[in-house]
């Protein structure tokens, strides 16, 4: 367990009666609830639902219902018939292929879960159908995903040193060259994106620098975790549209950071708090940065100050980039709707996968 808190079966009920309550009232009062409910009725109701179970859930809990990254990293290969392949990392930290790791360009991927949850079946299914995409229209692509040590077992900043070890493995070992190397990741895993190339171009003091031979290919983040500050407009507007609220966050901040202050992040950890000039070094080092948000997400006025200030910096030192802000759309869209089953794509899964398909 993460934390000295127990797991009752007695805990976990409640939780689970709390969100069938949630559920199930929502069931009866959506209808009725204008514009301020979620994009559609099945959504507004399992949000809802969402919305319970994650706010009420300790660390815990949250660490009991949820297998690590690589259990489900090698379940989901199991289950689509493929060998799992691996790279292990000095430090005993492990990141996972999908597809031929000898194709020509890489897809080095971090996924969300406020630095505590692992990566999801979800997860794995939306990069493949990525990955597929892409060699369908002849770009031979493999995908990598670090399963980074979670926290609070592990606090900022391990990931970020995990990640740019991954990458020097893949650059000096393995001989890669960073023109064939994009970026790639969801809410925490687009904060871990950026604090890598914040890393890239101002080496933290705590970490090794990392000096790449040539700029990474591009990089895209679906709605980045910029921000820790909960108490914006959007987590107002957007409470009943988007699928969780402040409470959880609160709970992943404080345990990713070790620390319950409000400020204890910086220009590293939380991008939103860095200056337009602390990015005009970031066009040295990538070529080409999507940011994707929904417009009914609780992230929204952090993924849009921070999108001003990279445009100003990054983009005004010669990057490009691409800032989309999809309506009606709530958080990471594209992947709880893979976790819902949905089988169409919406126009959040097809703005990113023309942007990747474009780019890559």
């Amino acid at each position: 367990m993460p934390t000295d808190q127990k797991v009752s079966k007695i805990g976990l009920a409640s939780v689970t009666l709390r969100a069938i309550f949630a559920a199930s009232t929502r069931i009866w009062t959506s209808p009725f609830k204008g514009n301020k409910g979620a994009a559609n009725y099945f959504k507004d109701v399992i949000f809802a639902m969402m919305r319970s179970q994650l706010g009420n859930m300790n660390l815990a809990q949250e660490r009991y219902l949820n297998p690590l990254t690589t259990p489900v990293y090698i379940s989901f290969a199991k289950d689509k018939g493929f060998p799992p392949d691996s790279i292990t990392l000095a430090d005993g930290v492990q990141a996972h292929w999908i597809g031929n790791k000898n194709a020509q360009k890489t897809l080095v991927y971090f996924h969300g879960g406020g630095y505590v949850l692992p990566a999801t079946p979800a997860h794995f299914q939306y990069l493949t159908d990525m990955k597929d995409t892409l060699i369908a229209q002849g770009t031979d692509t493999a995908v990598l995903v670090l399963a980074y040590t979670l926290a609070p077992e592990a606090h900022y900043p391990t990931q970020l040193k995990q990640a740019i070890e991954l990458l020097r493995h893949l650059v000096e070992t393995e001989k890669r060259d960073p023109s064939n190397l994009t970026l790639g990741g969801d809410s925490a895993g687009g904060n871990l994106t950026l604090s890598i190339l914040s890393h890239l171009s101002h080496p933290h003091p705590l970490i090794p620098a990392l000096e790449l031979p040539a700029p990474l290919h591009a990089a895209f983040l679906l709605s980045p975790w910029v921000s820790f500050n909960t108490h914006t407009p959007s987590y107002v507007t957007n409470a009943e549209r988007d699928a969780f609220d402040a409470r959880p966050l609160l709970r992943w901040s404080e345990a990713f950071l070790n620390s319950s202050s409000p400020f204890a992040g910086d220009f590293y950890s939380e991008p939103c708090t860095a200056p337009a000039s602390w990015w005009e070094a970031t066009a040295g080092v990538v070529g080409e940065v999507l940011i994707w948000g929904g417009r009914y997400e609780v992230f929204l006025d952090g993924i849009e100050e921070f999108a001003r200030r990279f445009e100003k910096g990054y983009g005004g030192s010669g990057g490009k980039v691409t800032t989309i802000i999809t309506d009606k759309a709530a958080h990471e869209e594209m992947l709880i709707e893979r976790m819902l089953g949905y089988k169409q794509k919406s126009e959040s899964a097809r703005v990113v996968e023309d942007w990747v398909k474009a780019k890559l």
